[in-house]
């Protein structure tokens, strides 16, 4: 009985990973444009250096590449130490770091949800949680106004700002922090933000 439990929370664990990385995989942004792009300028590059260096090695007095000649002629005619092929270098290998950049999966689209379905994947607006968020919190008696920050780029953390009509908020605060984390556990985004409450009362 207990290995049977064991083998199916090892399953249930196993298949939440699947569904984990389905998520992130369908809702991550592939670039494939700028991949492409990478992709072709490299090839193109090494095929003229392939084809150039295949000449040099049979001894050939001809560049089989149109302009390969004038540039190798100003290459041997210029040290590494000169400014122009210093700034040559430096605009080359800028230009090799924006496509590497611009190839790389770029940001989720949205908080991927949490799931046992490895078919299956969902994913909900960061603006959407956010309002999920605040209407939690305006569910809370006494509560007049609501906002929430944050899920951004670096920012896990979910500020929730609520304003309250009470002289003596008691423990009105945590019933916002609770209002907000339930709300979260019923939409079960895959990765749970901390919530952090703000609270403004009246001090007349």
């Amino acid at each position: 009985m207990a290995e049977a439990l064991v083998k199916d929370l090892i399953e249930e664990e196993r298949s939440r990973r699947q569904a984990r990385r389905l998520a992130v995989r369908e809702f991550r942004p592939r670039r494939a444009f700028a991949g492409l792009a990478a992709a072709l300028v490299v090839t193109a590059a090494g095929g003229i250096a392939a084809i150039e260096l295949l000449a040099a090695t049979l001894h050939s007095g001809v560049h089989p590449v149109p302009g390969m000649g004038a540039l190798v002629h100003a290459l041997r005619h210029h040290p590494w130490r000169d400014a122009a092929v210093r700034e040559a270098a430096a605009a080359i290998a800028g230009c090799g770091l924006l496509f590497l950049l611009a190839a790389l999966p770029g940001r989720l689209r949205g908080v991927p949800l949490d799931g046992a379905d490895p078919r299956l994947a969902g994913v909900v607006r960061r603006s959407a949680l956010r309002r999920a968020a605040a209407d939690a919190a305006l569910t809370v008696p006494g509560i007049e106004r609501a906002r929430a920050r944050g899920l951004g780029l670096l920012r896990r953390r979910l500020v929730v700002r609520a304003v309250t009509h009470y002289r003596n908020p008691a423990n009105l605060e945590e019933l916002v922090h609770t209002a907000v984390t339930a709300r979260l556990e019923r939409i079960e985004p895959m990765h749970r933000p901390l919530v952090d409450v703000r609270l403004r009362w009246r001090k007349d």
